[in-house]
This record gives C-alpha cells, sequence and structure tokens, in this order.
C-alpha cells in the first residue's frame, strides 16, 4: 500500500484535477469521496484507485491493490465537504450501451448541477435508465451532480452527445416515441402506445429546448400550473414529466 501524506504530490493533484470536466474527458475518469459511494463504487467494479486517512479500512475492500493511505490534510485538500468521511475514489468513465428496453432522458444544456442531479436520480426512479446530454450541458461527474445522485449514477447509462439531432433521429429511427417540452409549441396529452419507449427533451434553465429540435417531437408536454406561476425549474419539471410518463405506461 502506497502513502502519500503531501498535498504537493503530482498524484494527489492528478487527483484533484478530476473534479473539472475537461480533465474528466481528459483522462476518462473522475473523482469521487464518501464513504457510501467509494463501497459501491468498488463493489460495482468502477474504480482505479482507493485513497482511504485509515488503514483499517483497508479490509473492506478485499483482493484490491490500489489503496493509497492519506492523512487528513491531504484528504482535506481533495474534500469538497466541510468534514470529509475518509473515503475517495478515482473511478473510470465508461461508455455503456443502451437498454432499448428502457426510456430515454435527453438534456439539451442542462446547466445546474443541482438540477442535472435531481433529473438524474428521478429518472433512475421512474425508468428513464439512458441519459443523453449535450457538451455544454454540466458534466454528470461534477461533485455536486454526484452528491445530488446519491449514488443512482452508477445504474444509468450516461452519454454526452455532439448532435441531438443526428442522435434523436437514431432514436426515432428505433421507434421511440419523442416527447418535447417547448413552450412555443401547443400542449398534447399523453397519449402513446405503451409497448414502444419513449424519450423526454428538456431544455436549458434560461434558454429552453433548441428550436431547431421541435420538428423532431412526436408529442409536446407542457406542464398545467395555477396561482399565476410561471415556470418550474427544470428538475423539478422533468421529475414531474417523468413521473407522468411512468405512470401513464403502468397505470
Amino acid at each position: 500500500m502506497k502513502i502519500i501524506n503531501s498535498i504537493s504530490n503530482d498524484f494527489i493533484k492528478f487527483a484533484i484535477s478530476l473534479k473539472n470536466a475537461g480533465n474528466q474527458k481528459k483522462y476518462s475518469k473522475y473523482l469521487i469521496e464518501g464513504e457510501k459511494m467509494t463501497k459501491l463504487a468498488f463493489k460495482l467494479k468502477e474504480t482505479d484507485c482507493i485513497l482511504i486517512t485509515n488503514q483499517k479500512y483497508i479490509k473492506e475492500f478485499d483482493n484490491f491493490d490500489n489503496i493509497i493511505l492519506i492523512n487528513n490534510n491531504v484528504a482535506k485538500k481533495i474534500s469538497s465537504l466541510v468534514n470529509h468521511q475518509g473515503y475517495f475514489a478515482i473511478c473510470n468513465i465508461k461508455q455503456k450501451n443502451f437498454d432499448y428496453k428502457s426510456n430515454f432522458l435527453i438534456l439539451d444544456g442542462v446547466q445546474d448541477p443541482g438540477n442535472m442531479g435531481t433529473l438524474l436520480r428521478s429518472a433512475l426512479a421512474f425508468g428513464f435508465k439512458n441519459i443523453i446530454s449535450t457538451d455544454n450541458s454540466v458534466s454528470y461527474y461534477n461533485e455536486k451532480v454526484l452528491r445530488a445522485t446519491q449514488s443512482n449514477h452508477f445504474e444509468l447509462n450516461l452519454l454526452t452527445t455532439t448532435s441531438l439531432l443526428e442522435t434523436i433521429n437514431i432514436l426515432k429511427n428505433k421507434d421511440i416515441v419523442i416527447f418535447g417540452t417547448s413552450l412555443n409549441k401547443k400542449n398534447h396529452d399523453i397519449n402513446y402506445d405503451v409497448n414502444k419507449c419513449c424519450a423526454l427533451i428538456l431544455g436549458n434553465e434560461g434558454k429552453g429546448i433548441d428550436k431547431s429540435l421541435e420538428v423532431l417531437f412526436d408529442k409536446n408536454l407542457i406542464i398545467k400550473m395555477e396561482n399565476n406561476v410561471e415556470s418550474l425549474n427544470v428538475g423539478v419539471a422533468g421529475s414531474i414529466l417523468m413521473k407522468d410518463l411512468f405512470y401513464y405506461k403502468t397505470r
């Protein structure tokens, strides 16, 4: 087992750099922290390296040979929390295959980490296991996103695309029903063949969905509201719509 006690160590600097979306993409790795998430990542064979602050934690990671013991100062440097739990890991970003028996959530420029985390957690809860986001969306592996997902991201198929038009057309060719959420188009009832899977498109917090995508919608969904409330944040709105689609399919 390797021991690192310096915050100036090159590997520690590398670990911290993996909080940055650009470095996540460059190295196909990201940093996690916390006892629950680290143990789950190990169980699912997602870990490349585990960092711990107490030697007694080693027994929790049987037959894993890339464990680094760090001191409290290094842990505080790595951690984004006021009080760290002494567990960190570097995980590999894996490109998983889509499950075409599950629904799709498509995110066009969602930039708030809280919204992204909420949407990922709700997606898993309501049967949207395939997630597609544009490259101008916040990273799935942003530290705030990861905290909000509460480890649920491990069970999702996550993809980032540079062309939503191309990606959505691929889904349409597979007979997947496309639901948009544009305020510029009229509202439709949720009424579709439940033997098919669907895709729900959500847009940027300020700009909404790119208008060029509207021609690809099979239906458009708008949440009806009262008391002069003009809008909901995308995390809440998306969760409501995924719940509605889930309920329609399983009712």
